[in-house]
């Protein structure tokens, strides 16, 4: 089999890559890595991957790691133009979705998520903190509403499903599992019901998450 996906079944960072090769109907060899413990990865892993995060994809003889770089690479050559458009201009709304979820949104959520799932740290927590932090993730999610198109134009993070929307989806699936109230954001609800209800979604989301042990890696 010419794809290979190391990864592991809660990453979020591998659902994200999962996502978009069951919506590609690709076939691929998984190859699980545990999710924890980056600083004892075999030396076979870290030879592919130095960092020894997840996911690693290779394709035959070239390997690709970072998750938002494998979902451009595999819809350049895989998928097709709507789902990572070619106009500078569409193409830039999608880089600008995939950026704001690595840059802004993600920094802002993970402490979050590690609170609410893992009562991390010390096991214990702290509701003004999490207050705290909750705001943050507002902040951010005020300004996704502004930025998402209407209903109207196709509902997903750009207008028409892209890349893009397999990116944000473990992100969004988590402001679920969490029970944030969303109901100041109805494009951001509907964009959630969109997404996370594609038969390519369930097929690859991975299991619920363990409250009680989660961390994010």
């Amino acid at each position: 089999m010419s794809l290979i996906l190391f990864e592991s079944p809660l990453s979020s960072n591998a659902q994200k890559v999962r996502f978009l090769l069951a919506e590609l109907e690709l076939a691929y060899e998984s190859r699980e890595v545990a999710m924890f413990g980056v600083g004892t990865r075999t030396p076979e892993y870290l030879a592919i991957n130095p960092f020894g995060l997840l996911p690693t994809l290779i394709d035959n003889d070239f390997v690709l790691t970072e998750s938002n770089t494998i979902l451009r690479y595999l819809a350049e050559t895989k998928g097709g133009e709507e789902l990572y458009p070619r106009s500078p201009k569409l193409r830039a709304g999608v880089d600008r979705m995939l950026d704001l979820l690595g840059c802004t949104m993600r920094p802002r959520i993970a402490p979050l998520e590690r609170r609410r799932f893992a009562n991390f740290p010390h096991g214990v927590r702290d509701a003004d903190d999490e207050r705290k932090i909750e705001g943050n993730v507002r902040t951010c999610l005020d300004g996704v509403e502004a930025i998402l198109p209407p209903e109207s134009v196709g509902g997903y993070a750009c207008g028409p499903f892209s890349i893009a929307d397999c990116a944000w989806a473990p992100t969004l699936r988590r402001l679920v599992e969490m029970e944030l109230d969303l109901s100041e954001y109805p494009k951001i609800v509907n964009w959630v019901q969109q997404l996370l209800m594609r038969p390519a979604w369930q097929r690859s989301k991975g299991p619920d998450l363990d409250l009680r042990a989660w961390v994010e890696q």
